[in-house]
């Protein structure tokens, strides 16, 4: 049964990159219950973890078979796969090289050799949704996006560069009344990990949600967060 404000679990799900059996644990720990839920992947499916494409294919197909109920945001990753076959197809700028470049070199290589393995059409429909995908969503008083935000910015005037890549000098400085939602940043790289806990979402006091828990690290966890009750599941 919904809420009164709508959905019973908003449910936000950090970087999965290319961890394919943590995010099968994970949906099956959630019980995803479409029409019910409303469940948000932060972006970064890919690179990294060695089973990049299952994981772009699996959020594709929840995506396409619930599309009121699942929202597939463009992590910084997937900018950078996007600019790779961009150039493929004649569409060059500076940034676009930089950013292929770049992919290449943080897990694409072998994204892209698994990419090779599907027939043309699969490839071509996976890396044109890739490329398509929203950068940001808002459910009420929470904002989602991958990255994070410019903190003297309205919401609604954020630049895409900020909302996929800004990692540092804005958590802190956040004021705002709506709730932030990211990933991008591992817990386990912020300023007072001390590495001997368990990674878990953070909930800042000045209403951020981060939950990326560095599924591909050592130790790490890839991470959902129902942002109604804030409970929290991991695989």
């Amino acid at each position: 049964m919904s809420n009164l404000f709508g959905c019973s679990r908003v449910l936000a799900v950090g970087d999965i990159h290319g961890m394919y059996e943590k995010l099968i644990k994970l949906m099956e720990q959630l019980q995803f219950a479409p029409g019910d839920d409303l469940l948000i992947f932060l972006g970064d499916y890919i690179d990294r973890g060695p089973e990049s494409v299952k994981c772009l294919q699996y959020v594709y197909d929840l995506q396409r078979q619930y599309p009121d109920s699942v929202v597939c945001l463009m992590g910084n990753h997937e900018v950078m796969l996007s600019s790779y076959f961009l150039q493929k197809k004649g569409i060059h700028t500076d940034l676009m090289k930089d950013f292929a470049a770049s992919w290449l070199e943080n897990g694409g290589l072998e994204t892209l050799r698994q990419l090779k393995e599907l027939e043309p059409g699969a490839r071509a429909a996976l890396v044109n949704w890739a490329t398509d995908l929203p950068v940001q969503y808002r459910y009420q008083e929470f904002f989602f996006c991958h990255a994070g935000i410019d903190a003297d910015m309205a919401l609604d005037r954020q630049t895409d560069f900020d909302l996929l890549w800004k990692r540092h000098g804005w958590r802190e400085f956040y004021k705002g009344a709506d709730t932030i939602v990211v990933g991008h940043t591992p817990v386990q790289k912020l300023p007072d990990w001390t590495g001997r806990r368990a990674p878990k979402p953070q909930f800042l006091a000045n209403n951020i949600i981060l939950c990326d828990t560095g599924v591909y690290m050592n130790g790490g966890r890839l991470s959902c967060v129902d942002v109604l009750s804030r409970k929290v599941w991991q695989a």
